[in-house]
């Protein structure tokens, strides 16, 4: 397994979901360019069409991060060609491997909801969540109360996104069912404790 490539906590202030970057990234590495062709294109191409490219190149960066951290050309394959349901999960997935703060809200928050069925969650219960996980990461701890706000923000962005949540401001909890693609790759990079935040019983 492939060792985690990870960001600090306070990156997901400004790192969003980014799902149509991710896409745009991956159909780029999927078709064999490699990082540095891709991070110029980002650039010189203005290839996410952005009013300016000033942050380009740092948001083609962030998406390769994503993409390796995946360890799946499968996967990647997919975030660039499948539908974009799928590709959503995928780009979940990805930001749970590279952002520990969102691995740890899919798997202390949502994963014991889908569990006991408790089809609700509030921004009060986000912001519960991320004032419980300051307590316990000293980096955290050290964010401003506007970036945790943008964290808050970007967490319930990210459900909504990915299949969670059936409207941006909506407080229900759909019944969610993953890709079987993403599922076997959650298998072999070794995150089955990761699967109950899937909506799938860890096997042990």
């Amino acid at each position: 397994m492939m060792e985690r490539l990870t960001r600090k906590d306070g990156s997901l202030a400004r790192e969003h979901f980014m799902l149509r970057e991710l896409r745009l990234v991956a159909r780029l590495r999927f078709d064999g360019a490699p990082d540095d062709e891709i991070i110029a294109a980002a650039v010189n191409d203005n290839l996410f069409q952005y009013p300016t490219t000033v942050e380009a190149a740092r948001v083609a960066r962030t998406m390769l991060l994503r993409l390796k951290s995946l360890n799946d050309e499968g996967l990647v394959g997919l975030a660039a060609r499948g539908p974009k349901e799928r590709a959503a999960q995928i780009n979940l997935y990805a930001m749970m491997r590279v952002y520990p703060l969102m691995a740890a809200f899919m798997t202390e928050e949502i994963a014991p909801r889908l569990r006991t069925l408790d089809y609700s969650l509030t921004r009060a219960d986000v912001n519960a969540f991320l004032a419980r996980y300051q307590a316990t990461h000293p980096e955290a701890a050290a964010l401003s109360d506007a970036s945790v706000k943008r964290i808050g923000g970007v967490l319930m962005e990210a459900l909504h996104e990915a299949g969670y949540r059936p409207s941006p401001r909506s407080e229900e909890l759909l019944p969610f069912v993953m890709d079987p693609c993403l599922e076997d790759a959650i298998y072999r990079n070794g995150d089955t404790a990761w699967l109950p935040a899937f909506n799938e019983m860890e096997v042990l």
